[in-house]
């Protein structure tokens, strides 16, 4: 009996491997730009969000500088490089499991939440109101909004499956991913915008308006995170 044996590895690393090796290979000269996602994509068969990933997880090994808007370049590798990230989670299927349950925490949030948690959510509202103005982004700001309305939405499970995804946010294939989105600051600015609607809906005790603007957050995100950068 001849077997083959069955790899259990992220589609997404099986791409960057492949990718990795022709650079190894020379088949793309340091300083050189790759083919676009969308050309990457029709060659490998697969859609440009997992090339996308890819090209990520690429770039945090150090094979490829990725620009935001024009695309993604092979560094010289005379000075070594890293393994590809093998460990993480992919960034498209965390942000598409927050979309399933955060609009819900939110709305429960409006029922539920302390004064203290109110107090809270204000807060990581001045933060990153702050740091926009600044024209920076904190990831830990963001992280205490978000479980702040998760700890108010007095469902510990909830709670507990939000604070496991959003440990994996900070996984460093989805924490290059969200650096490219925060580096563009009409993406800031929308998020900015989100955040005041979901903490307006908490605040005025409006469940639906809590729900639809965690809802409306969470799709521009997402979108943003699959919209063409190259």
């Amino acid at each position: 009996m001849k077997l083959q044996a069955v790899s259990n590895r992220k589609l997404y690393i099986q791409i960057a491997d492949q990718i990795r090796d022709q650079i190894l290979a020379g088949a793309v000269e340091p300083g050189r730009q790759l083919p676009s996602e969308r050309d990457l994509a029709v060659s490998l068969g697969v859609s440009r969000p997992t090339v996308r990933e890819a090209l990520i997880a690429l770039e945090v090994a150090g094979f490829v500088e990725v620009r935001v808007g024009v695309g993604a370049f092979v560094r010289d590798q005379s000075k070594g490089s890293a393994a590809l990230p093998d460990e993480g989670h992919s960034p498209i299927e965390i942000i598409r499991v927050r979309r399933l349950l955060e609009p819900e925490a939110a709305a429960l949030a409006s029922q539920n939440i302390s004064p203290e948690g109110t107090a809270r959510m204000a807060e990581a509202m001045r933060r990153m109101q702050a740091e926009t103005a600044g024209n920076r982004w904190s990831s830990e700001s963001d992280r205490m909004l978000h479980l702040t309305i998760a700890e108010g939405s007095g469902n510990s499970m909830l709670r507990e499956v939000l604070d496991l995804l959003w440990n994996s946010r900070f996984e460093v294939v989805d924490t290059k991913f969200h650096e490219h989105l925060a580096s563009m600051s009409e993406v800031r600015t929308h998020i900015m915008d989100d955040h005041a609607r979901i903490v307006a809906g908490i605040v005025q005790g409006n469940a639906e308006a809590a729900r639809e603007a965690m809802a409306a957050h969470l799709d521009f995100v997402s979108a943003a995170m699959l919209g063409a950068w190259d």
